[in-house]
């Protein structure tokens, strides 16, 4: 990976905390509890499908999300899925991975704070994975949810008061068949 490559990510990384740090805290007013209320829940009507043929993959997402697809080269992609007005948003960045496993070495050059906290296994759409609480100098406390499917490493990345919401998002994840 690059410097322009690491740049970009942390560009869009920081801009989730730029418009998040605004409204979240306007929203941590309104809701006492950190808890996502049920009203986020997403309904048929709510959504809109995207669909990766070149990475294999789709889900549904809120229609008052725009996304955009950046190539990293190498193979690699960075995917912002995001209202900044909102700062409701997670990226996903999907590179070329031999292993089923992610390495600590990868870990490492991926999140350089090293902060993996709160690890939990899971489960996306049949691939196993990890979701962990992290910290990223432009964005604060993040949820990452990691896994590898059909050579590429998907790591999915939110802001921390964010999880159930992304929660929600990643159990409409599909691989699609080969």
């Amino acid at each position: 990976m690059t410097d322009i490559d690491i740049n970009r990510r942390t560009f869009i990384k920081a801009s989730f905390a730029l418009a998040g740090a605004f409204v979240l805290g306007k929203i941590s007013e309104l809701f006492p509890t950190p808890a996502i209320s049920a009203s986020s829940r997403m309904f048929p009507s709510d959504t809109k499908k995207y669909h990766n043929a070149r990475y294999g993959f789709s889900f549904l997402y809120p229609r008052d999300l725009a996304v955009r697809t950046f190539d990293e080269g190498g193979g690699a992609a960075t995917i912002t899925v995001q209202n900044i007005e909102k700062a409701q948003g997670f990226q996903i960045f999907v590179t070329p991975y031999e292993g089923t496993q992610v390495s600590a070495q990868r870990f490492k050059q991926d999140v350089p704070s090293g902060v993996r906290e709160s690890l939990t296994p899971v489960k996306v759409d049949g691939a196993t994975g990890a979701a962990f609480l992290s910290k990223n100098a432009a964005l604060g406390a993040t949820r990452e949810v990691w896994f590898t499917h059909g050579g590429f490493l998907y790591e999915v990345t939110t802001l921390a008061p964010l999880d159930a919401w992304l929660d929600g998002i990643m159990q409409s994840w599909r691989f699609l068949a080969p």
